[in-house]
């Protein structure tokens, strides 16, 4: 039997080749989208699973509510680990990480290397994470301050004669030389963290400080299994108000209890270490040594996706087989006279589709292979051919070929099962069958699909070009800012070194502070004169110099305000808000009131005078609102050097003049230290890589799913018109033009289509405005993006079936009237 149904399945694709063609085409670009798409997700969701005891890691993480303003983040103190490892008994193992960058790092003088992903970590990483240890001993290679690991890559780089093992790798202008005590192997692709060097934290002063309110680093627990988080965040919570009251009490002079009362929070929670990847909720410090978060909403669209692609490629193949069906009716009816029963018709049709199926399967599965690196390339992934071919992938590729398979064999099987012999072998097949309802509503299915899936490309596009674009409130054209600075010394060489670059006309300006706008580094508490020091405020702090405002060009609110002058000798002890500060802490006359700096050395607090309202600039990413932002003058003898931006004259010449003059200053002032700078309109646009990514990856599929639906209307029409040659001559003899012939055969299509739009546009709106939402500054409702979407699909409908229908139109109708 199965043997029959192979030659009968040949000998069908061989005598319809245009339609099977059609058929394996469409199949395969679904089946390899929906493969894209699954490889992704599986790749996302596998973060972290390479550890033994994924289930039973957690990081810390701090939930608080101060002032009226939230904060998630993994940053904790560092005396966390100790104490609850010691309170709790279900912790049975804790990890504390810290991060470095910036290092400038060295066997050989005369070789330095700039190194970014230093990670220090307690002793125990080897016991808490299923990361191998190459060389070395993982018990003990951390215990000793001073001490590193390296990844194998490293390893070679720094000592490629031989085996790095008690060696010496010096750091920065620290005279203690840092000892190699092992290899480790590089991250895991699906690690959160990432690093070059694991360095013991013992080393670092802070890991043996006992406040609590020293939060800056993470921790990493490893509870016993099957403990129940819920029971462990009851316990994190009771242990940790044992501990902060007294420094509450010092600090603020109000206890935990009445603080909460007045509607703050503050605690610690675990968050399972199988959720980091995909919690962008939860902050991290810096972005140094983690890995870019993941976004299950994006999972879910891309999910939705493919199963949108899936569904459209599964309606060509019912189309077209339902379609063709007229064409097979006489088959059909003889193999039933000559005995063939209704069972052996479905399974021979059935079959006939699970094979094209499965050799679409394989043309997937070819163009995956080869289509991978330049798709990782575009999107900005990470997939590798291994992930196709791995144990569980291809029985579940093979499953899903059939499933599809099956599916979209299922009703043009029982179809062409269900001819009548008497009405077949006359001719009229088609009377009683019903496929030209079926058809139409498949059609409708398809594009009102395919509009969706237009629509929100065309929002998301829209949303990141806003982003991108959108006023920030300063120019961030221009700028070039310098990270690193500390080699030219404290805050006066700044200053000298500032002057110097002012003596190029390319350089406009530059300014030294802690942090650049963009990216904030501090998120301080401070009280407002005259009011309670239990109604702390928090606020994004900004140290700066006076040339701060005229580097970045914001502007000032109010006519009496100012920025720092050094012609104010009290400007020490001033500072400037903006405009979101004085509506969320109710400001009145702000010019006239002060911010207390210091409120926990009740001794020694410092008054700061308000001496400019600032207007309101995003100095966070577009993914947040403006919050509350005060700059403070930096003091000039701060060792905290933080950094320092340049602002260039416009023009290539002067980019690169200035950059020039940059690099020879700098050589000038701190020998063979490395420059690095970054440009900041680039920087600010990398914080938008994962929207990018997403509207990339959106488009593709949406072009996938246009093409596939063309192809089904393109089946549609030529199989229509196969159909009615005998009346296309007919019409043509009768004096009927081009055109006439054309909207005949497209009249049905455009009304599938206006049908479709109808449906797709309230679904498209709802699923668009849903996702929306999260952006706090968003493109809104967009009608003409609608609109867009809406004649985009009208224009490839129309363009596939003119097309088609143009080669049947311009037909000999004495050819088209001998047909048959």
């Amino acid at each position: 039997m199965w043997k029959n149904f192979i030659r009968v399945t040949i000998r069908s694709i061989s005598k319809n080749k245009a339609f099977n063609a059609i058929n394996i085409a469409g199949l395969a670009i679904g089946l390899a989208s929906a493969i894209f798409i699954i490889l992704y997700i599986i790749s996302e969701t596998s973060y972290d699973k390479f550890n033994e005891r994924s289930a039973d890691i957690y990081r810390l993480y701090i939930d608080g509510k101060m002032a009226g303003e939230e904060f998630r983040g993994a940053w904790v103190s560092p005396i966390t680990g100790p104490a609850f490892h010691e309170e709790i008994p279900e912790i049975e193992n804790f990890c504390r990480f810290d991060w470095a960058n910036n290092r400038l790092m060295w066997v050989d003088p005369a070789n330095k290397y700039l190194e970014n992903q230093l990670l220090y970590a307690d002793s125990t990483f080897f016991e808490v994470f299923t990361i191998a240890l190459l060389q070395g001993d993982p018990h003990t290679c951390l215990d000793e301050p001073n001490t590193l690991v390296l990844t194998e890559s490293k390893a070679l780089q720094y000592f490629p004669e031989g085996d790095p093992i008690g060696k010496s790798i010096a750091m920065n202008d620290d005279s203690t030389l840092y000892r190699v005590t092992g290899v480790v192997e590089e991250a895991p692709r699906t690690s959160h963290f990432d690093y070059d060097f694991i360095c013991s934290y013992s080393t670092y002063e802070s890991s043996r400080r006992t406040t609590w309110f020293n939060n800056h680093m993470q921790t990493y627990f490893v509870v016993s299994p099957g403990a129940d988080p819920d029971l462990l965040d009851e316990k994190l919570q009771s242990i940790l108000l044992t501990y902060i009251g007294p420094e509450l009490e010092q600090m603020m002079g109000v206890s935990a209890e009445e603080l909460f009362a007045a509607g703050n929070k503050y605690g610690y929670h675990p968050q399972p270490l199988l959720d980091i990847h995909l919690n962008s909720d939860i902050e991290v410090p810096s972005d140094i040594g983690y890995r870019p978060n993941g976004n299950r909403t994006y999972l879910i669209i891309f999910g939705v996706i493919a199963f949108f692609v899936l569904i459209i490629a599964s309606i060509n193949f019912m189309n077209l087989s339902t379609a063709r069906s007229l064409s097979r009716a006489k088959e059909v009816s003889l193999r039933k006279v000559v005995g063939s029963d209704r069972k052996q018709l479905v399974q021979q049709f059935l079959f006939e589709s699970v094979f094209l199926s499965m050799v679409s399967l394989v043309i997937a599965i070819v163009l995956v292979a080869m289509l991978l690196t330049p798709f990782n390339k575009l999107v900005g992934l990470n997939l590798e051919y291994g992930d196709i071919f791995s144990w569980y992938m291809i029985p579940s590729f093979i499953a899903l070929a059939v499933l599809v398979g099956l599916l979209s064999g299922s009703y043009p099987s029982f179809v062409l099962a269900s001819f009548k012999p008497i009405f077949a072998l006359k001719g009229n097949a088609s009377v009683k069958n019903g496929t030209t309802v079926l058809r139409n509503a498949l059609v409708i299915i398809q594009f009102s699909i395919s509009i969706i899936i237009i629509a929100g490309t065309l929002v998301i596009y829209w949303q990141f070009q806003y982003m991108t674009n959108k006023d920030l409130g300063f120019d961030k054209e221009q700028l070039v800012v310098v990270e690193r600075i500390h080699p030219l010394g404290a805050g006066n060489e700044i200053q000298t070194f500032k002057k110097e670059l002012l003596t190029h006309s390319a350089v406009l300006s530059a300014t030294n502070s802690t942090a650049y706008l963009g990216a904030p580094n501090n998120n301080n508490a401070y009280a407002i004169k005259g009011r309670p020091l239990d109604e702390t405020v928090l606020f994004h702090t900004f140290w700066t110099d006076e040339d701060f405002m005229e580097t970045y060009r914001f502007g000032l609110a109010t006519p009496d305000s100012r920025y720092f002058s050094k012609e104010f000798s009290t400007d020490s002890s001033a500072c400037l808000v903006n405009e979101a500060a004085v509506r969320k802490y109710n400001l009145e006359d702000p010019l006239n009131q002060s911010i207390i700096w210091g409120f926990d050395d009740p001794e020694n607090p410092k008054e700061l005078r308000i001496v400019g309202v600032m207007e309101d600039h995003h100095f966070l990413t577009l993914k947040h609102e403006v919050g509350a932002q005060i700059v403070i003058l930096k003091d000039k003898n701060w060792e905290w050097s933080g950094y320092l931006t340049v602002r260039l004259a416009a023009g290539k010449e002067n980019m690169e003049a200035g950059l020039a003059h940059i690099k020879d200053k700098w050589e000038e002032f701190t020998s063979d230290e490395p420059l690095q700078y970054f440009f900041l309109d680039e920087e600010l646009d990398s914080y938008y890589a994962e929207e990018k990514k997403t509207g990339a990856v959106t488009m593709i599929f949406s072009i996938l799913a246009i093409f596939i639906a063309s192809l089904g209307l393109f089946g549609l029409t030529l199989y229509n018109s196969q159909k009615r040659i005998r009346e296309i001559g007919i019409r043509r003899v009768m004096g009927a033009s081009e055109s006439n012939v054309i909207t005949v055969i497209s009249k049905s299509v455009g009304y599938a289509v206006g049908i479709s739009i109808v449906i797709a546009m309230p679904v498209a709106y709802f699923m668009m405005q849903d996702w929306l939402r999260d952006f706090p500054y968003n493109i809104g409702f967009q009608p003409l993006l609608f609109v867009m979407a809406a004649l985009l699909s009208i224009i490839i409908a129309m363009v596939t079936v003119t097309v088609t229908s143009l080669k049947a139109a311009r037909i000999n109708p004495a050819l088209a009237l001998h047909y048959e």
